[in-house]
């Protein structure tokens, strides 16, 4: 039973789970939630070498308009424990605070109307220390923690898509210019060869006109010749 049930436990009936909460020991982390210096090489555990959380088996919902329309699990998950971790290493959050008073809120869910939801949950957790200003600032500094990890994540993108994506985008860049360059220098070549192909053609009717006409005049001449003889060898 959670601390917000045991002290309501006598004002609300609660129905209780049918199995016992799993309690599993809190890690350490490592501190991600850090402001973005300009030019600053930044690492995120997603995008990080060696990383592969990557992956993932989940079917992408996208809207009409091609954009992605549902966050992965994982992601979810991430931010989950985002927070959690952020709750139990950051010593601003010692005691209750806007994450205990979320976790209970859900706690006593039995309780139909929002607004007596949320003031009774407020009203339990006075009694441990929680206080108006403190609830306002610890959520906003879980704002500001996704904020900054959000901000760490695009600089860490950033750098993966120059390293893996710009870069070979440069290079099909520099090969489709090649290719272009190769492209012109065969249609270059397809029109020498083209007037290349005119030039022979033109020069072979040339020659051939003149073979011909030659083979015809001194065919005739040896014809008339061969008449004269003819007539010579007939007369005398």
């Amino acid at each position: 039973m959670s601390f917000l049930k045991q002290l309501l436990t006598p004002f609300v009936e609660f129905d209780e789970q049918k199995n016992k909460e799993e309690v599993t020991p809190k890690k350490p982390v490592t501190k991600i939630g850090v402001d973005v210096s300009p030019g600053e090489v930044v690492q995120h555990p997603l995008i990080n070498p060696g990383n592969t959380s990557n992956a993932t088996s989940a079917v992408p919902v996208y809207s009409p308009g091609g954009t992605i329309a549902v966050a992965l699990p994982e992601h979810e998950q991430y931010f989950e424990k985002l927070i959690n971790d952020a709750n139990v290493t950051n010593p601003m959050f010692k005691g209750s605070d806007y994450k205990e008073f979320v976790d209970g809120k859900l706690d006593i869910d039995d309780i139909t109307d929002e607004a007596i939801k949320y003031k009774t949950a407020f009203n339990v957790l006075k009694s441990t220390g929680l206080t108006k200003e403190k609830l306002f600032s610890t959520g906003q500094e879980y704002l500001n923690i996704i904020g900054r990890d959000l901000n760490a994540f695009q600089s860490a993108h950033s750098n993966q898509y120059n390293k893996e994506v710009k870069n070979k985008e440069l290079q099909i860049q520099k090969k489709t210019e090649e290719l272009q360059a190769v492209n012109q220098r065969i249609n270059a070549l397809k029109s020498e060869i083209n007037q290349l192909s005119q030039d022979i053609s033109v020069t072979k009717d040339k020659l051939n006109l003149t073979k011909n006409s030659f083979l015809l005049a001194g065919e005739k001449k040896q014809a008339e010749i061969q008449a004269e003889l003819e007539k010579i060898a007939q007369f005398f």
